[in-house]
């Protein structure tokens, strides 16, 4: 039986036999609801057993053909919905053909409003709720559940994948409406607008309203109840670290010891204009680094920083992102509008103190029609009800008539009509900054709202994450490991899939096609995905295996299917991972390998009673036995060294330093 329903079953034991409690006011754990998985609610249906096509499922949502869209996805690939049939009345998915013994099923939905999920928020068990969508004026919005709710505190709103300050909306839990309030501007047409109250504030299940309740579920505990620790790192302004520009060239971490705690993993996010991730960057709290802009491989060009801690929970925080314009050691002046590099025929010039800019690339840029007259050397530009006029050699402009004092006029220059740059921008309602370290004019009309949640920061398959250059094709650790390798061989992936570890799972999917090909011939590659045994997570297992193959397109999409969640301490389930990777290896013909990849000490029998499976002397003795090769990507300090260093020689292999694995790891 399988890790999960063994689990499954022990927790409904321990529930109905009183041994636990986990009852929310009013709100019993029988009452689940599923998960959310970016947009999507997901759902766990019964395992298959090689017979059975026809599955039940127990939505948290009364869902129908018309409100919804449902996929239905076996170990983790979707199958194409000619193959099964939904009868949303009775709730029940017929197959075409049986799912093998052991299949994992699930479904997921498109989240629509008034729809609820289980979620932990900062650590907290919470209820999420999808409110009605933003239409760009409406600033009220009430909260459709089958909840009472008896306060009003520690709520959490995001818009768009980004949390709204607390000081922007208030929520009155008596009428249980949500207020976004003037300080910001209201939710754009077709926004996400996702609302979280705790548990812990739910007073009792509201009667139906007539809406067609889902049917009772099967009680099963809520994977929140696992979460023993509140993530204590705060998001925005107080976050504890600042990014600083100098004029050198480079930049300035300074991340105070706010951002440390158990198992917390800190990072430098760098955007591109677009919002796009481009580079990650771990970095140590408590420290102050400096890098260089030039090894960034960034192209010249406005990007955004923010820095951001995660923990192996699912708990994360991050910085205000913040605007820095890259010029690698560009000479002139530079001009930024909206977060995009400006390039004009003539450079830009500072006169007397005043950057002065081509006239109509301003304007246009700025969204304003230009008319010139060389008979009285006069510019005049209109936009939206506003007319601006100036003279050239004149400090005198006009903004609908009246006089504006100038500290630079404009200028002929090399035959280009030259204007102030400050004054233009600000004449139509944007706002200006110099930067003085990258000698950049910096002008935005609407500052976009850049995202810092994990949705936005995953890399589309197919895509790379470095620019402007394509990255190396494979990583220079892989390329190592591949050179040891001369014979056809057996190896097996063993992947630490924690919270902590998503940058790691990016960097795998990403070269690991070319380290197929660099390896010899008639070898075939399978991958252990592990987290941790003692975190109760119903919708993530604590080990996954997908089988061997020597199809490089097969593995990469099962590596795609891996998603990085859980945790808790420290240590993880690495002992058991290994173990099932040499069991797995047992029948082998070829060499055996297993590529060990973490940034975790793993739990060891000898020091973690009730907490592992395995000594770490039985497992290193497993390794000879049966003349497994272990190479690992890990730290090379700490518990985890101490632990790995050992499984590592156990049979002549090699570890390397994780600090150096990803394509988004620059030092």
């Amino acid at each position: 039986m399988k890790c999960r329903n063994m689990i499954s079953l022990f927790m409904v034991f321990v529930l109905f036999f009183g041994g636990l409690d986990f009852r929310v006011g009013a709100a019993s754990v029988s009452d689940r609801l599923d998960f959310r998985e970016g947009d999507y609610l997901v759902n766990i249906l019964k395992d298959g057993d090689g017979k059975e096509r026809i599955f039940p499922f127990t939505p948290g949502n009364p869902i129908t053909a018309d409100n919804t869209e449902l996929r239905l996805f076996i170990n983790a690939r979707e199958i194409q919905p000619a193959e099964y049939v939904v009868d949303y009345r009775n709730y029940t998915i017929t197959m075409r053909k049986a799912p093998d013994m052991g299949a994992e099923i699930s479904i997921k939905y498109l989240i629509r409003p008034t729809f609820e999920w289980e979620e932990g928020v900062s650590g907290v068990a919470n209820i999420g709720n999808a409110l009605a969508e933003g239409d760009g004026s409406t600033r009220v919005f009430n909260l459709t559940t089958r909840y009472t709710i008896n306060s009003s505190k520690n709520v959490s709103l995001f818009i768009d994948g980004s949390k709204v300050r607390s000081s922007e909306f208030t929520f009155n839990h008596e009428n249980q409406s949500v207020t976004i309030s003037d300080k910001r501007r209201a939710p754009s047409a077709k926004s996400k607008i996702y609302f979280y109250f705790p548990k812990a504030s739910i007073g009792g299940i509201q009667p139906s309203q007539g809406e067609p309740a889902p049917k009772e579920p099967v009680a099963v505990p809520s994977h929140d109840t696992a979460v023993k620790q509140e993530f204590q790192v705060p998001s925005g302004e107080s976050y504890p670290g600042t990014v600083t520009l100098n004029p050198d060239h480079t930049f300035t971490v300074n991340m105070t010891a706010g951002a440390l705690g158990p198992a917390y993993t800190s990072y430098v996010m760098i955007k591109n204009a677009n919002g796009k991730l481009v580079k990650r960057i771990r970095v140590n709290p408590n420290n102050i680094s400096t890098y260089s802009l030039s090894k960034l491989g960034l192209q010249p060009g406005g990007y955004y920083f923010y820095l951001k801690t995660v923990n192996q929970s699912g708990g994360g925080a991050a910085s205000n992102p913040q605007f820095i314009p890259i010029s690698n050691g560009y000479p002139n002046i530079q001009v930024f509008i909206e977060g995009k590099l400006q390039t004009y025929e003539q450079a830009p010039v500072n006169w007397n103190g005043s950057v002065l800019v081509p006239l109509r690339a301003i304007f246009e840029s700025l969204g304003a029609a230009v008319e010139w007259k060389s008979s009285t050397q006069t510019v005049t530009a209109t936009k939206e009800g506003k007319t601006i006029v100036l003279t050239i050699g004149s400090n005198i402009a006009y903004v609908n008539g009246s006089p504006v004092t100038l500290n630079a006029a404009a200028q002929l220059i090399n035959g280009n009509t030259m204007v102030p740059v400050r004054f233009v921008s600000e004449a139509l309602g944007g706002v200006v900054e110099w930067n003085e370290a990258a000698q950049s004019v910096i002008v935005f009309q609407n500052k976009p709202v850049i995202l810092t949640s994990a949705e936005s920061e995953q890399i589309p398959d197919g895509e790379e994450v470095q620019e402007p250059s394509e990255p190396s094709p494979s990583s220079p650790i892989l390329q190592e490991i591949s050179k040891g390798i001369t014979d056809p061989s057996d190896i097996v992936f063993v992947i630490d899939v924690t919270g902590s570890m998503g940058e790691v799972i990016d960097y795998v999917k990403e070269t690991v096609k070319s380290f197929v090909d660099s390896v010899p011939s008639g070898s075939n590659f399978a991958i252990v995905a592990y987290r941790d045994i003692n975190y109760v997570d119903l919708y993530n297992p604590d080990l996954e295996f997908y089988d061997f193959t020597n199809n490089k397109d097969l593995l990469k999409d099962q590596l795609g299917y891996l998603v990085a969640s859980g945790g808790e301490d420290l240590e993880e389930s690495g002992l058991e991972a290994i173990n099932m990777a040499v069991q797995k290896l047992s029948g082998s013909k070829n060499s055996k390998r297993i590529i060990f990849i973490t940034d975790a000490p793993v739990h060891d029998k000898g020091t973690s009673q009730g907490m592992a499976g395995f000594f770490l002397e039985e497992v290193i003795s497993e390794l000879k036995t049966n003349q497994v090769t272990l190479d690992a990507i890990a730290p090379k300090s700490g518990p985890a060294y101490e632990q790995i260093i050992q499984l590592v020689q156990s049979n002549k292999g090699t570890l390397y330093d994780i600090n150096d694995v990803t394509l988004m790891q620059i030092y």
